[in-house]
């Protein structure tokens, strides 16, 4: 996977069930860790953890905020 194709499947998060919200965020965490960008990685944990504590406004937060991380990686 691209940058620009975990771009897209970061911004293209919607409601549903948590667990599932979850899926989609680790795999494009372990994308971004696969090509080297821990940093954006590191974010991408802590907006797992904000979902599991059901703080859904932080989860966008940081969600936004790796989307633009990765938005300067094109």
């Amino acid at each position: 996977m691209d940058v620009r194709a975990i771009i897209a499947v970061l911004n293209n998060l919607t409601t549903g069930e948590f667990s599932r919200l979850a899926g989609r965020v680790r795999e494009a965490r372990a994308e971004v860790a696969r090509l080297g960008h821990e940093e954006i990685a590191a974010i991408l944990d802590e907006a797992l953890a904000a979902l599991d504590s059901a703080d859904l406004r932080t989860f966008r937060r940081r969600i936004q905020h790796a989307v633009s991380r990765l938005g300067h990686l094109r």
